[in-house]
């Protein structure tokens, strides 16, 4: 066998692999949802899950997040990155920041969402009526105006999250979730609050789009 025709073998072995390994782990996956409880207290948490990406989507397209502190609360279950500190000082204060668990987090990541989206359509306004294009100088200042958040326009139609469950362990006031919302593969963590479930963080395990 030629030199060529071997390493195009293993290439094709290598490949192979890959898929092998894929199809394996997305078998494991599926098999995992049978590690759901079938329980009133399931049934909640699913409830606050689902509620939440509801108001997500509605957040992406008004960028209204008002409704946040019914689903999300601040715990020291979720530690901000220094650039998520640096983001929600800059929008809510530095005070805030300090204190800030995912529900502040969320909460400052749509609203630097709203402040760009604003920015962004005045900008395009302004040029439109001097018919020209955006400049790249022009979008870049709208970045640094909006805390180095990319501008974006709201979604104008936002389809409704469909939620697998994969597995959930509730230990008392506290319940920790994996799921995938057809993006993503997450952990969540749930704490209990007044016979109320709220999330306390959310976590990509496995990226897929």
């Amino acid at each position: 066998m030629s030199r060529k025709s071997l390493s195009l073998a293993v290439i094709v072995l290598i490949i192979a692999a890959i898929f092998i390994a894929a199809w394996s782990a997305q078998s494991n996956r599926i098999k995992a949802g049978s590690e759901v409880p079938n329980s009133p207290e399931a049934s909640s948490v699913k409830a606050v899950m689902e509620r939440a990406y509801d108001l997500i989507g509605t957040a992406a397209q008004t960028y209204d997040v008002t409704g946040f502190a019914t689903v999300f609360v601040d715990t020291a279950d979720y530690r901000l990155t220094p650039k998520q500190q640096e983001g929600v000082a800059a929008i809510l204060g530095a005070e805030v920041a300090q204190k800030a668990g995912y529900l502040t987090a969320m909460q400052a990541h749509y609203i630097s969402l709203g402040q760009g989206s604003q920015l962004l359509q005045a900008a395009l306004v302004q040029a439109k009526a001097e018919v020209r294009e955006l400049s790249a100088e022009e979008f870049q200042a709208i970045i640094k105006a909006n805390h180095d958040q990319i501008p974006t326009l709201p979604s104008p139609v936002v389809a409704k999250t469909n939620l697998t469950y994969e597995s959930l362990e509730i230990a008392g006031d506290r319940a920790t979730l994996r799921y995938d919302d057809g993006a993503a593969l997450q952990d969540a963590i749930l704490v209990r609050i007044k016979e109320q479930w709220y999330i306390a963080g959310i976590t990509p395990v496995w990226v897929h789009f």
